[in-house]
Order: structure tokens, then sequence, then C-alpha cells
């Protein structure tokens, strides 16, 4: 028995949506060419929707041919999104103003759908905590419950192998933003950059006094990294209470592909 596909599809690239605050964020939008209403499946992501990991968890175009709208958008202050980057912030506001949106979308059917992994299994949890009545399902996978228990800590330690790289490789879209008017000086910050995520392996991660190790220095592209991380436990910081899920699982009604 073969699956009837639609032959045309269509993308709108950088759809805006506004957030409560007035931030604009922009999403690339897959859908069937014609008229029609179609539920829509959404991810959320701050590694670049226009670059291969926007794809890569679920071919956009391959499922909008089998009916469904497909909606993969940068989050706040990444790329084409407009906005402050704050990592873990605003993800569970911004997601329920989305899911508002994407619903409400003229070939949206008003059912909305989530899907990722890791940052953008946060992203689906973080919004389905506040019950938004438009998302329907979810499907989260490699991604965390409790930040303090193998993401930025770990045994009460500072979980300084994952949180530095992943600093620094999230600071290429913070040069770019910074310098994107100035083509010698953002080659030289990338280069700069990437010459010390090359040496975390042999020199960074050995750094002491722990103050010099590079991304805790580097305020041009982690910014909250010394701030927010490098310091006690604490499970009330305002940093680590947007990313907890632990404890409140129960207020996630929608069905959920773990």
């Amino acid at each position: 028995m073969s699956m009837q596909l639609d032959q045309k599809i269509t993308v709108d690239f950088d759809v805006p949506a506004r957030m409560r605050d007035g931030t604009i964020l922009r999403a690339n939008v897959y859908r069937s060419v014609g008229d029609g209403q179609w539920p829509v499946l959404l991810t959320r992501l701050p590694y670049g929707k226009d670059l291969p990991i926007g794809a890569s968890m679920m071919d956009p175009a391959q499922v909008a041919r089998r009916g469904y709208v497909v909606i993969v958008q940068d989050t706040r202050g990444r790329w084409t999104s407009g906005g402050e980057w704050i990592p873990f912030f605003h993800e569970d506001i911004d997601g329920v103003d989305t899911i508002e949106w994407a619903s409400r979308l003229p070939y949206s059917n008003g059912s909305v759908g989530m899907y990722g992994i890791s940052y953008f299994g946060f992203t689906q949890w973080s919004a389905a905590l506040h019950q938004p009545a438009a998302l329907k399902a979810m499907s989260p996978f490699q991604t965390w419950s409790d930040p303090l228990n193998g993401v930025v800590f770990r045994g009460g330690a500072l979980e300084l192998g994952s949180a530095g790289s992943w600093q620094l490789m999230m600071g290429l879209d913070v040069l770019i933003r910074r310098h994107r008017d100035d083509p010698q000086t953002l080659g030289r910050s990338i280069y700069l950059l990437a010459k010390e995520i090359d040496a975390l392996g042999k020199l960074g991660y050995w750094s002491l006094p722990l103050r010099e190790f590079e991304p805790l220095k580097r305020h041009d592209v982690a910014p909250f990294f010394f701030e927010n991380f490098s310091r006690p436990m604490d499970r009330g910081h305002e940093i680590i209470q947007p990313m907890t899920i632990v404890g409140r699982h129960e207020n996630v009604t929608v069905p959920t592909l773990n």
C-alpha cells in the first residue's frame, strides 16, 4: 500500500512571530502548495534554523509532503531572531507565544506538536509546563530534567567539560552578530575562537586557577558563563530555575514520546 504524497511544497523563509514583549523571532515554514489547513510540527533551536542542524532531526520537506506544516524557529537572540541571547531564559514564554502564533496561521488547523533533541528538547518541556492550549503532543529526546545532575553540575561540581565547550561553540553566532559590518574583525575573532576550541582538550580544561580557563575569560562570546555557572551549586539561582523540569512533570498533560 503506497502513501499519496504532495508533489509540491513551498518554503517561507524568515517568517516573523511577535512575542508578547514585542521581540520578533523568525522561522522557516514548510507546507503544501495551495489552499488548506494542516497540523503543525514545531521545533525551536539556538543552533541555526538555516544550518544543516535545523533539518537534522527530521526532514521538513518530506514531512510537509505528508500533510504537515513544519516550523523551524531560531530562538531569541540567535541567528535571524531578535532580542538578547541569554541561555535557557525566555524559552518557556517564547515557546508558549510561538505555539499560539503557529496555531493561528491561516494554513494551520490549530493543532501543534513539537519535536527535537537536547536544547530543542528542552524548549518543548519548558513551554509544555505552561499547558498552552494548542499544544497536542511532543517528542523530546536526549534532553534533561535536572540541570544540577549532568548539565551544569555533576555531584556538586561544575560540569566544566560540557559547559565550557558549549559556551565556546555558541560564541560563533555572537561574534557574527557583533562584527557583521567589519569583516576583518569578524575573521580574526572567528580564528581566535576556533583556536581556543581546538586547544580545549590538551590545554583548556587543565587551566589552573580556574579563572584562567578561556571560556570564563571570553565575555565577548560567553558573557554569562562566569556569573551564572562558575559558582557553588544553587537550586534557587536564577539561571537554574528556568532550566529545571524535575518536580514539575505533572504539569505536562500532552502525550509525550520520550
